[in-house]
């Protein structure tokens, strides 16, 4: 039974709920998800948008299980944003191959452990324009892999144990306003990261990651809001740290990382709709590729998905959703998902 609290006298609100769910990455999976809700400054702050930590702890039929920690807090009138997100993961995963036309039957199983954690501090330099530094290390436990598998036989970095740590710098112009459910505004993020020898690392790379989000009203109660997004690297990028193209965050549908490469961009619209009571509806359409070079992209290899979800509020008044979607883009990639927050 979900245990929440929803109190309009207070700034924390909590919220403790078991989930059930299946994506294409986990079969069948249960755990437990929870989320603490809060002001930090006054709760009659309008210049202060609400921060959440949440927490999740998952295991699935395919006998994954990740425990994840995430949040991002808002500090009195933002001068300060800190975003913190931490998560171990044992995972038997699908290996494809490299680049985006890997073939539906090259599909192999392979297992990895890993950590990551990172924590990226923003500073307030003007009304809507933050400056900040960041800290991203990841360290592959183990993998697993048969000596004559596709894996083994593909030239990659990092396909034995290793581990990387970066410093980077990030600047974002945020006019959102609110932070889950944005009916107005944009959030403009440009973050370049590097991860090298001689600091702590076993690979030298760069990684630059560039995101814009886009949200119209355009009536009363619906919505439309669009997401273009970049992640490059350049260098000895292991292949857990390629981008991957598909998952709850991304193109819906595919199996994150059915494609993967050192680059990828992808761009989703979706449509938003108030229905009733607590409900609300969401059509989405999406497409994207990942790459090499921007240039080898070709118009036959773009991907794209599309479907739609219902949205079941939680905190109604910061806007927090239960969401439940369905993404298709063939017979092979097809999903339902079933999370807390929006795809962006």
């Amino acid at each position: 039974m979900a245990q929440f609290t929803i109190d309009t006298s207070k700034r924390v609100n909590y919220l403790v709920i078991p989930v059930l769910f299946r994506t294409p990455e986990t079969g069948w999976a249960f755990g437990l998800s929870s989320s603490l809700t809060f002001k930090t400054s006054s709760k009659y702050d309008t210049l202060t948008r609400t921060s959440v930590i949440q927490g999740l702890a998952i295991f699935s039929q395919k006998e994954q299980n990740i425990q994840a920690i995430d949040a991002t807090i808002y500090f009195p009138k933002e001068n300060y944003i800190l975003y913190f997100q931490s998560n171990h993961s044992y995972f038997p995963d699908v290996f494809w191959g490299i680049g985006s036309n890997t073939e539906n039957s090259n599909e192999e199983k392979y297992v990895f452990e890993q950590f990551n954690s990172s924590i990226h501090i923003k500073k307030k330099l003007g009304k809507h324009l933050f400056f900040g530094l960041m800290a991203d290390y990841q360290n592959v436990l183990q993998l697993k892999y048969e000596p004559t598998s596709l894996l083994n036989q593909t030239s990659l970095f990092g396909k034995t144990p290793y581990h990387v740590l970066g410093f980077g710098i990030t600047t974002s112009y945020d006019t959102r306003n609110f932070t889950f459910w944005p009916t107005k505004g944009m959030f403009l993020q440009a973050q370049a990261t590097s991860y090298n020898k001689g600091i702590a690392s076993d690979l030298s790379f760069n990684k630059v990651i560039l995101e814009g989000r886009f949200f119209k009203s355009i009536s009363k109660n619906q919505i439309l809001a669009f997401q273009l997004y970049n992640h490059s690297t350049i260098g000895d990028t292991p292949f857990r740290s390629f981008a991957t193209l598909g998952g709850a965050t991304n193109l819906r549908g595919f199996y994150q990382g059915r494609f993967k490469d050192k680059s990828m961009v992808s761009f989703i619209a979706e449509y938003r709709a108030f229905l009733i009571w607590k409900l609300s509806a969401v059509a989405f359409l999406g497409i994207g590729n990942i790459y090499q070079s921007i240039h080898t992209i070709q118009p036959s290899s773009i991907k794209h998905s599309f479907g739609g979800g219902l949205r079941i509020s939680i905190l109604e008044k910061d806007k927090l959703n239960l969401r439940i979607d369905y993404g298709y883009s063939d017979k092979y990639n097809k999903g339902f998902y079933f999370t807390l927050g929006e795809c962006f």
